[in-house]
């Protein structure tokens, strides 16, 4: 697969799938993926999750390089927020018997980062779904049209480039 299909495929994916619910589970998952360190099962897990229901994929992608930009600021509040769980002397036994359970060491689930960030996203989640749930509302009542139908956008669509590619390829 070339890289000009790939940009396609994503700026196909772009226009399908743009209910407010389906950009706002998008905005929603990629903020919690945007939180945690990417080379973990956790990860790699949600992104499956996120492929597997019905959520607008190039947001959720969006939405974790924006969250990936503004995380070393949100790192300094999910750092210790997974200290205080990891290190809880209550807690200790349950993080002992997940540490020796054959496949959940690879989650990361020790790593305070991690964890925190785990925490804070599902803490968020909510919140941020119904946001972006009502921005994405706003958005599809108010400048859709305008934007589908500005010079840009016309302009784009009537190259002979988007005709020949998107067309052609799809």
């Amino acid at each position: 697969m070339n890289p000009l299909s790939l940009l396609r495929q994503f700026i196909k994916g772009l226009t399908t799938e743009t209910e407010p619910p389906q950009i706002a589970a998008g905005v929603a998952f990629g903020f919690l993926i945007g939180l945690l360190p990417k080379a973990t099962l956790t990860v790699q897990l949600l992104l499956v999750l996120v492929m597997a229901l019905r959520v607008n994929f190039p947001i959720a992608l969006l939405a974790i390089a924006a969250t990936v930009l503004v995380n070393p600021l949100l790192d300094k509040l999910t750092d210790p927020l997974g200290y205080a769980l990891l290190s809880a002397p209550s807690l200790a036994p349950l993080w002992t018997s997940l540490y020796n359970m054959p496949v959940l060491p690879w989650t990361g689930f020790n790593n305070t980062v991690l964890l925190g960030g785990l925490l804070f996203g599902l803490l968020m989640f909510a919140p941020i779904y119904f946001a972006a749930r009502r921005g994405a509302r706003v958005y599809n009542e108010r400048y859709k049209e305008k934007v589908m139908n500005s010079k840009l956008v016309k302009g784009l669509k009537g190259s002979f480039l988007f005709d020949w590619y998107f067309k052609a390829g799809a």
